[in-house]
């Protein structure tokens, strides 16, 4: 049997995953309550129209970046042993980046604001355009952190530019009532993540080229993967403002950013930890599956109960959180919210084709996927509006899990239900969770019947309950397995001190 790999300190790759990814979540829940009080506060001082034109310019910016990511930070954790020639290269191509995308977007002002009949619109691109070149002399060396499993530091950044942006954006909205506080927050957060990338990894790179070979070969698949994700998560909005109007577009953007916002809350902290040890797994292409399926079963029993959870409260969280002005986004959440969770439990996929080298497999998923969503959502959202664009990025949401599966099973040479055997206990407990919401709370009164926060209060510990007594009593049954239901437990056992009964 293979001995856990270690960094020398004794310290196994799973410990250090585990770890990272607790700083990770660290990092993304005190960010995303940050930005879930920035969001609330903001989208109950500003019109849904004001929302839905900031979303638009902001999504052409994404695109725009997607349509040309390198994927420095991918480069620097592939590239284990990158020199100064390999950062050199990579800080000048993102400089290039950044400056061609803000002189697009800021081109592309006018055009926006006639096709949209909005002039608004024109001082929105500008203003969103500083934010790429910003971000294009972001330091190198930073994302060596990320390469070692090392995310204290990058905790350190994501809080202080969080807290710099959401206060400069709840300010100028509470004074101004203005879209320009979403923009002036965002470049903010960006001006502060910039020198923090400096001072806690000093460096100065220069403008070079010599790795341009190496850097290009690995990165090209990688910008081609880049480019077909853009165009499959960015472009319903500016479509949905087209046909819906400002309004449908900015219902239909709160409802998909407060979906993946909840479920990534667990979700990306895994999937990003886990990308740099499946990377130092490189030699060993078992262990890097097993890692894999462990990461799947890990995901699904984190995010896909709080998705489908959120899915169940989001009439009553909502009306709580928003305000009347956005009643319209809850059935928005209701059916994207579970199809996000399902896909949550792919977001490594991608990675572990990564890191076996195969980006190929994944620009051609991303193809397909762009091949079949594109027309069926444009003409669900034209013949149907704001609920056929919801119910078309519902199902073919399903469609891109069968693409993931299909592309486990090619890069790994086994049976494509292997990861959804891996979460069964998840997919069994969520079900059990879902009987209580759907079957028996309705014949509840008492509940049903409470005011807004008892209801949700309990709603939450009931369903919360239910899933952890199912998921618990399934792994009991199963014979304790060492599996992410013994890690929980020995976290547990750490904290209170209590010897475990293994």
């Amino acid at each position: 049997m293979p001995k856990p790999s270690t960094n020398g300190q004794g310290e196994t790759l799973t410990g250090r995953v585990a770890r990272g990814a607790a700083w990770i979540l660290g990092a993304g829940l005190s960010a995303r309550l940050l930005g879930a009080v920035n969001t609330i506060i903001v989208a109950r001082l500003l019109a849904p129209g004001d929302i839905g034109l900031v979303a638009v310019a902001t999504i052409a910016m994404q695109l725009l970046q997607g349509f040309s990511d390198i994927g420095v930070s991918q480069a620097v954790v592939k590239f284990r042993d990158a020199d100064r020639d390999d950062l050199d290269t990579l800080f000048t191509l993102a400089v290039i980046r950044g400056l061609l995308i803000g002189l697009l977007l800021a081109g592309a002002a006018p055009i926006a604001a006639a096709f949209y009949g909005d002039p608004r619109m024109l001082p929105a691109f500008l203003g969103v355009a500083a934010f790429p070149l910003i971000m294009g002399f972001i330091n190198p060396r930073f994302f060596e952190f990320e390469r070692d499993l090392q995310f204290s530091r990058e905790f350190v950044a994501t809080i202080l530019n969080r807290l710099a942006g959401v206060a400069v954006s709840i300010t100028i909205a509470v004074i101004f009532r203005t879209y320009w506080a979403i923009i002036l927050g965002m470049l903010t957060g960006g001006v502060v993540q910039l020198a923090l990338s400096y001072m806690l990894r000093p460096f100065a790179p220069r403008l070079s080229f010599r790795s341009f070979k190496k850097v290009f070969g690995f990165s090209s698949w990688l910008a081609g993967v880049s480019f077909m994700a853009a165009l499959n998560n960015k472009l319903d909005v500016p479509i949905l403002a087209r046909i819906a109007g400002g309004g449908g577009a900015g219902v239909y953007f709160m409802g998909f950013q407060l979906s993946e916002m909840i479920t990534g809350q667990f979700a990306a902290p895994l999937t990003r930890a886990l990308y740099p040890g499946l990377s130092e797994l490189q030699g060993d292409i078992e262990r890097m599956r097993q890692a894999f399926l462990q990461g799947v079963a890990a995901l699904g029993a984190f995010a896909m109960p709080v998705a489908f959870g959120f899915a169940f409260v989001a009439q009553d969280l909502t009306n709580l959180l928003l305000g009347a002005k956005w009643a319209d986004v809850a059935p928005v959440i209701q059916v994207l919210a579970p199809v996000v969770g399902l896909q949550s439990l792919f977001f490594a996929t991608q990675s572990y084709a990564v890191a076996l080298g195969m980006t190929r497999l994944v620009f051609f998923r991303e193809l397909i996927f762009f091949l079949v969503r594109f027309p069926i959502f444009v003409w669900a959202a034209i013949t149907h509006g704001l609920r056929g664009a919801v119910l078309a990025a519902a199902v073919l949401g399903l469609f891109h899990v069968i693409l993931n599966l299909a592309l486990y099973a090619r890069a790994s040479g086994r049976p494509f239900w292997e990861p959804l055997v891996s979460a069964r206990r998840s997919f069994a407990a969520v079900a059990c969770m879902s009987i209580y919401f759907l079957v028996l709370r309705p014949v509840f009164p008492m509940v049903s019947e409470a005011s807004l926060i008892l209801r949700l209060f309990a709603d939450i510990l009931i369903g919360g309950g239910i899933y952890l007594i199912a998921h618990g009593g399934l792994w009991v049954l199963e014979g304790r397995p060492n599996s992410i239901e013994r890690n929980i437990l020995n976290v547990i056992v750490a904290l209170t001190g209590r010897p475990s009964r293994n």
